[in-house]
């Protein structure tokens, strides 16, 4: 009833609008060449009234784009650091192996999982322990020199004492008659050594190897080399300045010495 009552009281506004779109519709379905240049017109209209929405539109595309690059990019980046940490190790291992071959020592490769570099205690960990054959006591070495020694042993892990732990002394040979004396670490890869009287000939550049009189190191493995010599005349000894041979603060792979 209130449908029929709108129509009767808005007829004049309905006839008005029904006759429009009627006209508009046979009028757009006639291929005169008029009617096509009007469709051409109202074409470039509609193309400049949505314009922006277009824009906006493309601009939209491109930052999804840009994501999916950066995204792309920072993968490409992990892949290519990991690739090149692959390869690192890998030489690493043909160089371990290379020395492994060469050196008249028993050794047993092992990979640190963990270490330990702060304040006083200086520790790796490797993977391998008692089941392995590892027992607490054995050099640590990499193809440079002396790492520490195993200390604590588990049945799958091990801890190795630093060379550079402050508790960590080894008895050493250096100078032109292979003197005896003891290193001691002091900080980072230095240390220095006591014991060698000051009437021995000690040089900067002198290689310091384990004496081999230790129950645990075997001689002639390197320890360090020498930088600095200073003679003190209220001193008996030299006071010789070392830095260490092993690469203390970058291992990933060990020998220790069995």
């Amino acid at each position: 009833m209130n449908f029929f009552r709108l129509f009767f009281l808005y007829r004049v506004h309905v006839i008005y609008i029904f006759t429009t779109l009627l006209s508009i519709l046979l009028y757009f379905s006639n291929d005169s060449d008029n009617v096509k240049s009007v469709q051409a017109d109202f074409s470039d209209i509609i193309s400049v009234i949505l314009g922006p929405k277009k824009w906006y539109k493309d601009i939209l595309n491109i930052k999804e784009k840009n994501e999916y690059l950066m995204e792309s990019v920072g993968q490409l980046r992990l892949l290519n650091t990991e690739l090149i940490h692959l390869k690192h190790e890998n030489n690493e291992l043909r160089e371990m192996l290379s020395f492994k071959n060469k050196t008249p020592l028993s050794l047993k490769g092992g990979t640190v999982v963990n270490s330990q570099l702060s304040g006083f205690l200086h520790t790796l960990t490797l993977n391998s322990g008692l089941n392995d054959g590892i027992v607490p006591n054995l050099p640590v070495m990499d193809i440079n020199g002396l790492l520490g020694k195993t200390n604590t042993v588990g049945d799958r892990a091990t801890s190795v004492q630093l060379i550079t732990d402050k508790n960590f002394r080894v008895s050493i040979r250096v100078g032109e008659k292979w003197n005896l004396g003891l290193f001691i670490p002091s900080h980072g890869k230095f240390g220095y050594i006591e014991g060698v009287p000051k009437s021995q000939k000690v040089i900067q550049g002198d290689t310091v190897v384990t004496s081999g009189i230790s129950n645990i190191y075997p001689g002639d493995i390197p320890v360090a080399s020498v930088i600095s010599v200073e003679v003190d005349s209220e001193r008996p000894f030299l006071k010789i300045i070392v830095e260490i041979s092993a690469e203390v603060h970058n291992s990933n792979f060990v020998f220790i010495v069995q």
